[in-house]
């Protein structure tokens, strides 16, 4: 099922249980980037929407954080994975770039009855419903992640 369907379905979706018990979930978001300066942190400004998305989405903070960045066409990294694992083994991945030239944003329920795949790249909704502090916390954590090459364990409230 390919679908452009709001963040608000998706979290409906979720608590319906229809596919059963979520195993995973995955997002996807890829442009280019369109002006380069010294400041970019694809954690802080691409895959910060994402960890906000699935916070929201199971109203819980992770409790680790691990990540991979790297750099393939510019001198800042412009490519990360991250994983974030949360209570009730629920996991959510992450993969961002700044490389594909169109913009494509997307998510995958993985359940114990299959697979569920939404196209949010033209998503308005707003999910502003949690604590945004915690998003860039973690963003933060991702980053460290990443240059470390450690996981993060993490204790949000």
């Amino acid at each position: 099922m390919e679908t452009n369907q709001s963040l608000t379905q998706i979290k409906e979706f979720l608590n319906s249980e229809k596919d059963g018990k979520l195993i995973r979930i995955e997002f996807s978001n890829e442009h280019k980037i369109d002006s380069v300066s010294d400041d970019h942190n694809i954690f802080l400004e691409s895959s910060i929407n994402d960890i906000e998305t699935a916070m929201w989405l199971l109203d819980k903070t992770p409790q680790l954080v691990f990540a991979i960045s790297g750099k393939i066409s510019n001198e800042f990294d412009d490519f990360a994975t991250i994983l974030l694992d949360f209570k009730d083994n629920r996991t959510v991945v992450i993969s961002s770039n700044w490389i594909i030239p169109n913009h494509q944003r997307s998510c995958n329920i993985v359940s114990t009855k299959g697979k569920t795949s939404f196209d949010i790249s033209k998503d308005e909704t707003d999910t502003q419903n949690h604590n945004s502090d915690n998003a860039r916390k973690v963003a933060e954590a991702a980053f460290l992640s990443s240059q470390k090459g450690i996981p993060i364990y993490l204790d949000l409230k």
